[in-house]
């Protein structure tokens, strides 16, 4: 594999020309949220999709409202909120999913109200959405956040029994489900025993028809570390990952489960993916001009396109201009700060 170490202006200067980058075409989505009896199994949500062929995913991750000092606030919410805007206005998502750091974890005394700002952004959009926590995403009360998101316009939230952690069934025409999306708490340490004990619960509750599933989650992996340091991962690395407390051991109960990829976030200035174990670990690309990183890694997010009949599935970055981005084989940049 070739690689490249750049200094931030020359990556700047060169990001744009540097990789083939294709213009996005939308869609309007067809997608609906479809309300469950009392009889439905806890912690499930289902979106029924009309077209299996082509069910898209927009990804947004560390959009970190109220990040900097006060004096910036509104500035950078309001960059932040038309840039979710405009990156939804030129996909047209059948699905957005926000995966952590939605909002400033300090001061304690504004905690929910900087949540309830965050969320009504989100429900904002006209699409239907979920979210995974991230370490920054504290509350005093977490049932008040729960409750809220649970609660949100076109929201598929349904983490309130099981500590953040829920399913959300992807339906096709006749009432089948043809791909299922695990939404996971990774909390401030990483997927944990909690978490992992839910996967298993999971599992239970699956039998042995899995659908195909992907993962979205906050904290990466430790194998995220693995994949770069043996040369198998292509993208941009500008930071080494953040796993925290992640000991690797959940990727073997994800792959157990059907899972074919997971996305997360937190490492702001990372954008790179690689295979291990025959599953698909991606990371995401930092959304919010509040967080850090933008000087480095211009901000944008992750579209996913899936054909449920298939099983195949292909993803890019999508920049604020309009354009996407996929490394080429090989093709491995470090970013010097």
């Amino acid at each position: 594999m070739r690689q490249k170490n750049l200094t931030r202006r020359e990556f700047l200067e060169t990001a744009a020309g540097a990789t083939a980058l294709v213009a996005l075409a939308g869609c309007a989505t067809q997608a609906r949220i479809v309300t469950l009896g009392q009889d439905a199994a806890p912690g499930v949500a289902r979106l029924e999709i009309s077209r299996p062929s082509r069910f898209t995913i927009l990804q947004f991750t560390d959009l970190h409202f109220f990040a900097e000092d006060k004096g910036k606030y509104g500035l950078l919410n309001d960059t932040t909120v038309n840039n979710m805007r405009k990156l939804v206005a030129l996909t047209k998502p059948d699905l957005l999913i926000v995966t952590g750091d939605l909002w400033r974890d300090n001061p304690p005394e504004r905690l929910e109200e900087f949540m309830r700002y965050a969320v009504d952004q989100c429900a904002s959009l006209g699409v239907p959405w979920a979210f995974t926590w991230g370490n920054h995403d504290q509350l005093k009360d977490y049932r008040v956040g729960h409750k809220a998101l649970a609660e949100a316009r076109n929201s598929l939230y349904r983490g309130a029994g099981s500590d953040g952690n829920y399913v959300i069934d992807i339906v096709g025409p006749h009432g089948r489900v043809v791909w299922e999306i695990l939404c996971i708490n990774s909390h401030v340490d990483g997927i944990g025993g909690p978490e992992q004990q839910w996967l298993r619960k999971l599992a239970e509750r699956s039998g042995k028809q899995l659908p195909p599933r992907f993962a979205f989650f906050h904290i990466p992996l430790k194998q995220y570390v693995d994949i770069w340091n043996s040369g198998m991962a292509t993208g941009i690395k500008g930071e080494d990952p953040c796993i925290e407390k992640e000991d690797g051991s959940s990727l073997p109960i994800l792959k157990s489960l059907g899972v074919r990829a997971c996305f997360v976030g937190h490492d702001h200035v990372n954008d790179y993916w690689g295979v291990i174990d025959g599953v698909d670990l991606v990371y995401g690309r930092a959304t919010g001009m509040g967080g850090y990183g933008g000087t480095v890694l211009p901000k944008g997010a992750k579209l996913i396109t899936v054909n449920c009949r298939t099983g195949r599935y292909e993803w890019r970055t999508l920049l604020l201009d309009g354009k996407r981005w996929r490394p080429a084989p090989g093709e491995r940049i470090e970013v010097m700060q």
